[in-house]
């Protein structure tokens, strides 16, 4: 898979999870069931991605992370918040890597394996907002706040896949993240122009950073490596959602 084909993966996964936060009440559901797709998506290709030397178990920490993450936002005990469930979730995620690695039969790169399969929980634990942020605005009745995020996040990503050189690309792609998801932000959700566009603006640059960043890796245009580029921004923008329905209902 080649750089142009990477960005329009992740653009479709965030083309989904627009699609999904219109489902009604049903959303939070088959919101983490989306994620549930996307974590394993990541967790399959982050080791070949970082060329880490312990693959099998770093998939099973990483997916194992993330979809319990995705389960615990929606099935989450009374006794503790849904963030309290995934923050619980990240850190038994970072206790399993180091476990991963105490028990690995050969002992090279340890210090590799272990920093990148904490990241990796941490990159699959946080999917687990998109969750949230839309149990939270089904709950407020706004909705149209994660599908104008998910919908500037895939415009964001399906320009990245411009034939331009790497700095032009990212200005175009974060310019009609942003321009998009302040549109619908507006529109859908009602927000003061100022501020959706606040929003479009983090939302593009995040994403645009984040997959410059997974995608700079000698190994990112392998196929399987390149899913992981696809996932990484679709999954921390998450964070942008959650919180921009947590502060602004």
């Amino acid at each position: 898979m080649t750089v142009p084909e990477r960005a329009p993966l992740g653009a479709a996964l965030a083309l989904l999870l627009a699609v999904v936060s219109l489902t009604g009440p049903l959303s939070p559901v088959l919101m983490a069931m989306a994620v549930a797709l996307m974590v394993l998506l990541l967790g399959i290709a982050w080791p070949d991605l970082l060329e880490l030397p312990s693959p099998v178990g770093t998939r099973v920490v990483v997916v194992g992370t993330g979809l319990i993450g995705a389960l615990l936002t929606v099935l989450g005990p009374e006794r503790f918040t849904a963030l309290s469930g995934v923050v619980m979730v990240c850190a038994t995620g970072v206790f399993a890597a180091f476990v991963h690695q105490m028990i690995r039969a050969e002992r090279r790169e340890l210090t590799e394996s272990l920093t990148g399969t904490v990241a990796g929980v941490f990159v699959t634990g946080i999917a687990a907002c998109w969750v949230l942020a839309q149990t939270g605005a089904v709950a407020a009745g706004s909705t149209g706040v994660v599908t104008a995020v998910a919908a500037g996040l895939a415009a964001t990503l399906l320009l990245n896949s411009t034939p331009l050189p790497s700095l032009p690309r990212f200005a175009v792609s974060a310019l009609a993240g942003l321009a998009v998801t302040a549109a619908l932000a507006a529109a859908l959700a009602g927000l003061w122009w100022p501020v959706a566009a606040a929003v479009g603006l983090v939302t593009a640059i995040g994403a645009s950073c984040a997959h410059l960043l997974t995608g700079s890796s000698l190994v990112a245009k392998e196929p399987v490596p390149s899913l992981a580029v696809a996932a990484v921004p679709v999954a921390t923008v998450g964070v942008v959602a959650h919180l921009v329905v947590v502060l602004l209902p």
